[in-house]
C-alpha cells in the first residue's frame, strides 16, 4: 500500500483501474514487463514510471499516440500536440470529465459567471487554452480569447471592453499590465499558469496594481493538478488524481520540504483513449501541507513549483526538450558540442541555442528548423567554447522558495 500523506485509498484504488485499463496497450505491457499481470494496491509502488522522454520515444517508434491508444480511432473527439511531438487523444467523455475538473479549478480560483475573462493562452495544438475556455463556458463566465502575445491589443481590451479578469502565464501579465500603464480599468482578478514564476510575483503584482493574482498548476499530458483557492495559502491539489511525491535522483518516495523539494508524479483518472499512469512531472515541490484549509476544501496542497529535475524545461509556457535540437543537428551533419542556455531578462524568459564552431552556410534555414521544432522563438549562435555546466540544457533562471 502506497504511504504517503495525501493519498487516500479511493484515489489509490481509481489509480490502480487505471493502470488496468493501461496494461491492455502495447507500450504498457512492454514498460511493465513482470508487473503487467499483477496489478493492485500491494503492489502499486511497483509499477515503473513514466518520462516524457520514454512518451517521445514509443511515439516515434509506433506512430502517432505510441502504442498506448485504449479505443477505436473512431472514438477520438480531439487531439492535442504537446512538443516531441506526442498527440495526445481524447475521447467526448475524456473531454467532458476533464473540462469538470477545469471548472472546479477555476471556480476555485475565484472566476465566476459575473466576471469577463481575457484568456491569454495559446489555443492552437496544445491542450492548455481549449480546456481553460470550455472551463470558464461550464462556469458561465464571459470570454475574450485573445491567445498570446498581442500586448497592446489585451491592454486595450482591459482598459475599454470591461474585462475583469485574466488568464497569463506570470510574465506576460507583468507585462500587460505595465502596458496598460495608469489608464483605468477594470480588471481585479488574475490567474498565472504555465510557467514558472518567482516567489514574489503575486504580491508585487497586487501591491502595484490591486489586481489579486492566484495560482494554477498543471502538466501539459494530464491537464489540471493543483489551484489556489480564496485563502492563497497553497495551491489545493486535484482529488480526482493521484499524486505522489518522490526523490528526483532515487525515485523513492518521500514528503517535500523546505531545502529538500521533492518531484510530482501524476496519475491521471480522467484521461481514458491513452491512460497517464505514474507520469514523472520533472517539477519540484518544495512542501506538502496536509493541514485543512480555512476554506474548508480538504484535500492537501502544495506551496508552489520551485524547479525542475531534468532536461526538459518550460520556456514562456512552452515544453522546450534539448533532445529536438539535437536531432535536428544530427539530421543535418553538425557533430559539434551544443547546448540550450534559459535566462529571466525583465520578467521575460530567453532561449539560447549555442554550438561550438563558426558558423557556415544555411545559418538563417537551421534556425527556422530548430524553432519549428521547438514552437518557441530561440536565439542561434556560434560560440568558441560553450558556458559552464554539463547536460545539454543550463537553466539559469533563479526562483526562490517562498
Amino acid at each position: 500500500m502506497l504511504n504517503q500523506p495525501q493519498v487516500t485509498e479511493t484515489q489509490l484504488a481509481h489509480a490502480v483501474e487505471q493502470a488496468r485499463l493501461a496494461v491492455t496497450t502495447p507500450a504498457y505491457a512492454g514498460e511493465w514487463g513482470a508487473q503487467r499481470g499483477d496489478v493492485s494496491l500491494d503492489n502499486w509502488a511497483d509499477l515503473p514510471f513514466l518520462s516524457k522522454e520514454r512518451m517521445i520515444e514509443a511515439a516515434a517508434a509506433a506512430p502517432p499516440f505510441g502504442g498506448r491508444l485504449t479505443v477505436a480511432q473512431e472514438e477520438l473527439g480531439w487531439v492535442f500536440v504537446a512538443p516531441g511531438p506526442i498527440y495526445m487523444p481524447y475521447t467526448a467523455d475524456d473531454m467532458t470529465r476533464v473540462t469538470a475538473a477545469y471548472a472546479v479549478a477555476l471556480e476555485s480560483l475565484g472566476l465566476t459567471r459575473a466576471d469577463l475573462v481575457d484568456q491569454t493562452l495559446l489555443y492552437n495544438w496544445v491542450i492548455a487554452a481549449t480546456m481553460v475556455d470550455r472551463g470558464l463556458s461550464t462556469l458561465g463566465c464571459g470570454i475574450v480569447p485573445g491567445g498570446p502575445g498581442n500586448t497592446e491589443q489585451h491592454a486595450e481590451a482591459l482598459v475599454t471592453a470591461g474585462v475583469t479578469a485574466v488568464i497569463a502565464m506570470p510574465s506576460f501579465l507583468e507585462t500587460l499590465l505595465t502596458a496598460v500603464g495608469d489608464r483605468p480599468h477594470s480588471l481585479r482578478k488574475a490567474v498565472i499558469m504555465g510557467e514558472l514564476s518567482d516567489a514574489g510575483a503575486k504580491a508585487r503584482i497586487a501591491a502595484a496594481s490591486g489586481v489579486v493574482v492566484r495560482e494554477f498548476y498543471g502538466v501539459g499530458d494530464v491537464g489540471a493538478v493543483a489551484y489556489e483557492c480564496a485563502a492563497g495559502e497553497g495551491m489545493h491539489l486535484r482529488p480526482d488524481l493521484l499524486a505522489e511525491f518522490i526523490d528526483p535522483e532515487s525515485g523513492a518516495h518521500r514528503i517535500p520540504d523546505k531545502g529538500s523539494p521533492a518531484e510530482i508524479v501524476v496519475t491521471d483518472f480522467a484521461r481514458r483513449a491513452m491512460p497517464i499512469v505514474r507520469l514523472r512531472s520533472g517539477d519540484l515541490v518544495d512542501e506538502l501541507i496536509t493541514e485543512l484549509c480555512s476554506c474548508g476544501n480538504p484535500a492537501p496542497r502544495i506551496r508552489r513549483i520551485v524547479g525542475r529535475s531534468n532536461d526538459i524545461t518550460k520556456v514562456r509556457g512552452m515544453f522546450v526538450v534539448p533532445g529536438e535540437v539535437s536531432r535536428v543537428l544530427r539530421n543535418r551533419g553538425v557533430s559539434a558540442g551544443h547546448c540550450l542556455v534559459v535566462d529571466r531578462h525583465e520578467g521575460r524568459d530567453t532561449l539560447q541555442v549555442l554550438i561550438e564552431g563558426t558558423a557556415g552556410a544555411g545559418v538563417d534555414e537551421l534556425q527556422r528548423e530548430i524553432e519549428r521544432v521547438l514552437r518557441i522563438r530561440a536565439d542561434l549562435r556560434f560560440v568558441d567554447r560553450l558556458p559552464e555546466g554539463s547536460g545539454l540544457l543550463r537553466d539559469r533562471r533563479q526562483f526562490q522558495a517562498g
